[in-house]
């Protein structure tokens, strides 16, 4: 299909010397000055625009910021034709939107392979963006019809990002809200018992309901009056004013409809929170392990410290008392005692040092008794 090119400028030989040059490959229309091209390009689809910068009235510049700012035309090319050569003149035309600048005197093979990308450019972006539509039509269609069924896939994309019960429920609360309910949810593990609505802890009476449906089944999803109460295994779940088996007197089809998708939807959801509380709780228990082999190690090392410490406490009063016997029986001489004193005195003095000695046997003791605890402790 052939182009159609408008051309814009004030100087009537060089529109018709353009019209001449280009009418052979594509139709062309002229303009005198910016308005008239302004009020053609918004009558008439064209493919390009060549514009001229100084002219009458609407410069080039305004002319083409006029054009980019009306969505009929913010898509239309613009290649500025001019005999301004400045840097500062091509950056003007680069902030208007222009896609071109090219300077008089000006190459016909040079201008035409402009026209030909500008266009065919235009077309590609034409053709993206329509796809890009498309997608987007088609996101909204999938969305539309499996809305609900996003709210809980995006629930459980969340889930691994939760380090507590409280991130859970939050998350938990968040879809809930998006599928225009409210209720109320228990988390038990390892954490504690969490009991929460979207805004505050349950109270007393929403505790008691909670304990009542904990009380039955691992597995049930069960009417509680105009409400539906839902036990997985460490979850539980009341939903306020959605019946599990709706009146058809009193619902609509779509409301019957509508109940069921959400009865089925937070299944989906209690059985992926239970599954996430078990990754959750499990990595506490490992977490606690490490916690308890930390403690373990350092009362092992202190314990080797303490028995290095005693055994040369021990090395240390032995030589001590060694000493003060020695000294004791040299002083024999000079205290002028008779055989028996010394020998009391040294049986004494014996039987003293036994004592202490047993000290530390009980101490050692102590400690061979603690190294097992320790060897229990680690297996």
């Amino acid at each position: 299909m052939t182009a159609h090119i408008l051309v814009a400028d004030d100087d009537e030989i060089t529109r018709d010397m353009l019209e001449a040059t280009l009418s052979g490959r594509y139709q062309v229309t002229t303009a005198p000055d910016g308005q008239s091209a302004i009020d053609l390009a918004s009558a008439t689809p064209f493919d390009l625009l060549i514009l001229d910068v100084e002219m009458p009235g609407l410069d080039g510049y305004a002319t083409c910021q006029a054009l980019k700012s009306e969505p009929s035309t913010s898509d239309l090319p613009v290649i500025f034709l001019s005999g301004r050569v400045t840097l500062d003149e091509r950056l003007r035309g680069y902030e208007v939107g222009a896609n071109d600048y090219l300077t008089k005197p000006f190459d016909v093979s040079e201008l035409i392979n402009k026209i030909e990308l500008a266009v065919s450019q235009r077309a590609r972006n034409r053709a993206l963006n329509q796809e890009i539509e498309d997608a987007q039509n088609s996101v909204m269609a999938v969305a539309n019809l499996y809305g609900e069924m996003g709210v809980v896939f995006e629930m459980q994309r969340q889930l691994p990002g939760c380090k507590t019960y409280a991130d859970v429920s939050q998350v938990f609360f968040d879809a809930l809200g998006k599928l225009g309910l409210e209720g109320c949810l228990r988390l038990s593990g390892r954490q504690g018992v969490l009991s929460r609505t979207a805004s505050a802890e349950c109270s007393a009476l929403e505790n008691s309901i909670l304990d009542h449906i904990e009380q039955r089944s691992k597995l049930a999803i069960e009417p509680l009056g105009e409400h539906t109460c839902i036990r997985y295994e460490n979850v539980v779940m009341l939903i306020r004013q959605m019946p599990l088996n709706p009146d058809p007197e009193r619902y609509s089809a779509d409301d019957i409809d509508r109940f069921g998708r959400h009865r089925d939807n937070l299944a989906l959801m209690a059985e992926a929170i239970v599954t996430y509380l078990l990754a959750l709780d499990a990595g506490h228990a490992h977490k606690q392990v490490l916690r308890t082999q930390d403690i373990i190690r350092i009362a092992r090392e202190s314990l080797a410290d303490v028995a290095a410490q005693q055994h040369a406490n021990r090395m240390q009063l032995e030589l001590i008392l060694r000493n003060m016997t020695t000294e004791v029986e040299h002083s024999f001489i000079h205290l002028g005692l008779s055989s028996t004193q010394e020998d009391q005195l040294t049986s004494t003095l014996q039987r003293h040092i036994g004592e202490v000695m047993s000290v530390f046997s009980q101490v050692d003791l102590v400690e061979h008794h603690i190294g097992q605890i320790m060897i229990q402790l680690e297996r």
